[in-house]
């Protein structure tokens, strides 16, 4: 019984440093992996299409060379997109779902042409982005409790068409961002086991009674000790370019290409925080234990049952833990390129109908590295992420009521980048469908606005990463589901 529960904190040691390092390398990447496909109130309601359309400003997203076809000097799209967002997770020990907040996701465009065939222009957008936050001490608390991350992209652009046929447009962007992610290290339960020894050997060690009171006083059932991670990316720079051609005067084509960008940390802070000043205290305690002087005060028969070099080799390890409190931490992670080809046919004058074929390369991201500053021993960390290129498919319709009236429909499929064998629960990745209705109204000829509704499901999923601990896999099946509101405000003058 002894030798098993010593056996028992051993395994809780060894297990405490697996967590310490999982956390520092899970950094959360940007959504189907991480991307946001709500850059428009007014595309959102056509499946988010617009590659081979001529969007006045806001092609400065779809495809910058469709802006040369600016109807006004002055073109101006200012917007927000609501998105409310759950994920169910179901293991082992049952179901639980996220409380996500509301991310709301920004836009603006605004577009000037100086000329009858020059635009130029400027956007501001978020590209990317993930917020999540699991119930307190849910089973994969170890490998994420909550992630909030944004990523924003300013891009200068200019367009030029040659004729009314073919056109061209490259903008130079420049991205920034933060984020900040919370994980369990010590999880619920971790010290029952020590708690019991403690007791069993309080008659020959008095010491050890006070420590057995203290373990159980211990909150019951809440993770005892976490680290959060939170830092602002250096300013990165990556290029837009496309191309447009007028087929005919009903047919378009676009095709249009986004660069990776390489987001990088180079001053993020590493915090841990514990659940109360108990847990601090009895994890402190256990940490600096003098264990030799504990074991030589048991008796010879006892003591000689206690692996004490295995346990002070996991205790000095777990010490380490302590060395990340307050660290810096340098990282970088990759928000892929963009591959966009879009077809748009306009039957009559009131109709348009657009299709786009999306292709991400996610594969860019193959493994995470995280470097601790010299506090730590300049610690360094790799995580294997492994991520395969994706694609999207899009489609949507457009009809004019009246000036004063439009309305959309539309919808998409995204293939998830996440393999089913590297399953982080950080990034719920899956096959997600969306279905998306919008409708403009402008009650001034120079000002519209749009409102959007789309719902997204993701096809439910069965994954597995390995645990926290280092022993096995964590596992269950994840589903997801978000609703995305819309609106924006269009000037022209």
């Amino acid at each position: 019984m002894i030798k098993k529960n010593f056996k028992t904190l051993a395994a809780f040691a060894k297990k405490g440093l697996a967590i310490a390092a999982a956390c520092a390398i899970s950094l959360p990447a940007f959504a189907e992996g991480y991307q946001v496909n709500s850059q428009s109130a007014r595309q959102e309601g056509m499946g988010h299409t617009g590659t081979a359309l001529k969007l006045g400003a806001e092609s400065m997203l779809f495809n910058p060379a469709g802006m040369a076809f600016m109807d006004s000097k002055w073109d101006i799209s200012l917007g927000v997109t609501g998105i409310s967002s759950k994920v169910k997770f179901t293991g082992e020990s049952g179901k639980v779902e996220t409380d996500n907040p509301l991310s709301t996701p920004l836009f603006g465009y605004i577009g000037y042409k100086p000329c009858k065939n020059l635009a130029i222009g400027v956007s501001l957008t978020n590209p990317a982005g993930n917020s999540l936050v699991y119930p307190d001490s849910w089973a994969g608390s170890t490998l994420i409790q909550e992630v909030s991350l944004k990523a924003f992209s300013v891009q200068p652009t200019v367009s030029y068409k040659f004729n009314d046929i073919i056109s061209i447009g490259a903008g130079l962007m420049i991205d920034f961002g933060s984020f900040a992610q919370k994980k369990a290290l010590v999880a619920a339960g971790a010290f029952d086991a020590m708690g019991a020894m403690a007791s069993q050997f309080a008659p020959m060690v008095p010491g050890l009674g006070n420590m057995a009171n203290a373990i159980a006083a211990l909150p019951a059932g809440k993770d005892l000790a976490g680290i959060e991670l939170s830092g602002n990316s250096t300013v990165s720079f990556g290029f837009n370019v496309g191309v447009l051609v007028n087929v005919s005067k009903k047919v378009s084509l676009g095709a249009s290409y986004r660069s990776k960008v390489k987001m990088s940390v180079e001053e993020g802070e590493a915090e841990l925080y514990y659940a109360n000043e108990t847990a601090s205290g009895v994890i402190n305690t256990f940490t600096n234990l003098d264990l030799a002087s504990l074991a030589g005060s048991l008796p010879p028969q006892v003591a000689s049952q206690i692996p004490l070099a295995a346990i002070q080799g996991q205790q000095a390890t777990l010490k380490g833990m302590n060395a990340l409190d307050g660290a810096g931490f340098e990282a970088a992670l990759p928000i892929p390129s963009i591959f966009n080809f879009g077809v748009a046919y306009k039957p009559t004058e009131k109709w348009a109908i657009a299709a786009d074929f999306q292709y991400t390369g996610w594969s860019a991201y193959e493994s995470l590295v995280v470097k601790f500053d010299e506090t730590t021993g300049n610690y360094t960390l790799s995580s294997h992420k492994g991520y395969d290129d994706s694609y999207a498919v899009r489609i949507g319709a457009e009809r004019i009521i009246s000036d004063f009236a439009t309305v959309r429909i539309g919808s998409y499929i995204d293939t998830t980048p996440v393999q089913k064998d590297n399953y982080n629960p950080e990034t719920p990745g899956t096959l997600t469908y969306c279905a998306t209705a919008g409708a403009s109204l402008s009650p001034l000829k120079f000002f519209t606005i749009d409102l959007t509704f789309a719902y997204l499901t993701g096809k439910a999923i069965n994954g597995s990463c390995p645990a926290a601990s280092g022993d096995g896999n964590f596992a269950g099946e994840y589903k997801k589901r978000a609703i995305m509101p819309a609106i924006g405000l269009r000037f022209k003058f």
